[in-house]
């Protein structure tokens, strides 16, 4: 395949948008909210602190300070990586690779998270969702024969650390397809077979509340 046509494809899966419209009227309830950003090649998780149940995943320990939580999973060699990189992303995505699964404190609120993501969706759990979902994320920290996980680096004076992660990164198992089936893990009615950013987000604004789409 010849490099012209590899790094468009390389961009396409890393780097789309949905076209999405900002809902009105967003419903307050009983039910606690959780959100689903994409920030560039970054889409993840994220919770405030109390909703993370310690006894699940230890690691919440450690970003006590903070106000938000922010969980994605990707390729350990590219997620890692402080820019972008075309040849890790190739590998990344064309062959199956080791995954790591990045945790980040958030010391702002999340009005300003919302303000430097390109997409926000807002998610409305119970506490068994909640619970489900934090199992899910839990399941991909490896740990060794002492239960103990491994810190693979820490970025940005320690707010952001990468943990050794289960499972294997490639084109067919993406950080989207990782959100998407933590979320019907925790039973939300949607697709799971998904690659893109575009189809996770397209799929996530018919379950929940798009607080803010790309710019057009």
């Amino acid at each position: 395949m010849k490099t012209s046509v590899i790094y468009p494809i390389i961009f396409f899966f890393l780097h789309t948008s949905p076209a999405l419209q900002i809902q009105d009227g967003i419903s307050i309830d009983e039910l606690q909210s959780i959100y689903l950003i994409k920030n560039y090649w970054h889409t993840a998780l994220v919770f405030t602190l109390d909703q993370i149940d310690t006894l699940i995943i230890p690691e919440a320990k450690y970003f006590r300070d903070y106000n938000l939580i922010d969980f994605g999973w990707g390729d350990e060699e590219f997620y890692q990586f402080p820019g972008f990189d075309s040849g890790l992303a190739f590998g990344a995505l064309f062959y199956s690779t080791p995954s790591t699964l990045r945790i980040e404190g958030i010391s702002s609120s999340k009005e300003v998270l919302f303000d430097y993501s390109e997409i926000v969706i807002k998610l409305k759990v119970n506490k068994d969702q909640l619970k489900k979902l934090t199992e899910y994320i839990a399941k991909f920290i490896y740990r060794d024969e002492n239960g103990h996980s491994v810190i693979l680096s820490e970025q940005a004076g320690g707010k952001i650390k990468f943990y050794r992660s289960n499972g294997s990164y490639h084109l067919f198992n993406t950080c989207n397809t990782w959100v998407a089936e933590a979320l019907v893990y925790s039973g939300f009615d949607m697709e799971d077979n998904i690659l893109l950013a575009e189809q996770l987000f397209n799929e996530a604004a018919k379950i929940g509340y798009v607080v803010k789409a790309p710019q057009k």
